[in-house]
């Protein structure tokens, strides 16, 4: 009987694992502020943030990269509450898988 119950036990957990696919995302978008220390301390806040694994917003035009660490999902919502009360100030987000997903090149002309 132990020796049956070990397999299925394995099996079971084995399978749950499979359910839930991890990646690791990248978002794009532009930060649409001329104020350099906003841009300095939203980065700071981001940064600090455990399911973020970098972040780069250029102080010249606003261009925002996000890279995060293994997740199940990402989305455009979840990018601009990244941002806290400055979500406003995000435009065109979108959001990609690391190696699966194209970057979009600056600046964003197929922006809505």
């Amino acid at each position: 009987m132990r020796k049956l119950i070990f397999p299925i036990l394995f099996f079971l957990l084995s399978f749950c694992s499979f359910g839930q696919e991890l990646n690791r995302y990248f978002a794009q978008g532009k930060f649409n502020t001329k104020d350099t220390e906003l841009i300095d301390s939203v980065e700071q806040g981001i940064k600090n943030q455990a399911e973020i694994y970098m972040i780069r917003i250029d102080r010249s035009n606003g261009n925002v990269l996000i890279f995060t660490t293994d997740l199940p999902f990402f989305t455009q919502e979840e990018f601009k509450s990244l941002f806290g009360v400055y979500e406003h100030l995000i435009t065109c987000p979108f959001i990609g898988i690391v190696r699966q997903d194209a970057f979009r090149t600056f600046p964003f002309d197929d922006c809505e």
